[in-house]
Formats: structure tokens, sequence, C-alpha cells
């Protein structure tokens, strides 16, 4: 909260990441557990201003279950979507990326070594 009360006139964008424990529909700190969606409330375009019309991204490493994904394997392939608008009026949601390392009810795989596999993609 203490973050989406700064100027951020100056800023480009706003970029937060979290690594931690969860379950689904729930995060888990040190000493607390929240709920995901407490990570943006605050900087929505209502509350934030300053960050209206910039990018804000969330990347959350963190289990959302217990079911395994044990995955497929796939060939090569590229696809594009060329999709514009010229609308101005933006919802107070507008420009958020909220990416989770697994689906809902899922395990994020991690390598004991090397950390999350998720992250190392992003890095």
């Amino acid at each position: 909260q203490q973050t989406s009360e700064m100027d951020h006139t100056d800023n480009d964008c706003l970029l937060i990441t979290v690594l931690t424990h969860g379950e689904l529909g729930m995060l888990y700190a040190k000493d607390t557990h929240y709920k995901p969606d407490n990570l943006w409330y605050y900087f929505t375009a209502d509350k934030c201003p300053t960050l209206a019309g910039k990018p804000k991204l969330f990347f959350i490493q963190a289990c959302q279950g217990d079911k395994l994904d044990a995955g497929i394997t796939l060939s090569n392939r590229t696809e594009t979507d060329g999709f514009s608008s010229s609308s101005y009026r933006i919802p107070i949601h507008a420009d958020f990326l909220i990416v989770f390392s697994t689906v809902p009810g899922y395990f994020s795989w991690r390598n004991t070594t090397r950390g999350s596999w998720f992250m190392q993609a992003l890095c």
C-alpha cells in the first residue's frame, strides 16, 4: 500500500515479483497470509493515478494447489496476434499483466539447485 501512495509520475511502469509458498487463492509470507489480489488492489487507476496508463506487471511464483502437471512434448511453432485498439478511455484495471507460475489447483515446479523454472524463463 505504501508504494501505491508514492508519486510515480517519472516512472514508466511498476514491476512486482513474488516468490513464496501458496495454495489456491492464498499466498503465504513469513508471518501472515493474503489473497493474491491484495498485491494489485492499491495500484488501480483510481487509487494510484500517477500509474494510470502505465504497465503494472505482477509475476507470482507460488503453488496454487497440489495437482501435478506431467506436461507433454510439442514441436516448435510461432503464432502472432496483431490486435490493436485506438480507444483512449480505459478501465481502472487497465494496463495490468498478472502472471502466475502455474494454473489454479496445481503445484508450481522448481529445481532444488537452480530454483524456479518460471523465474529462470523470465530472466
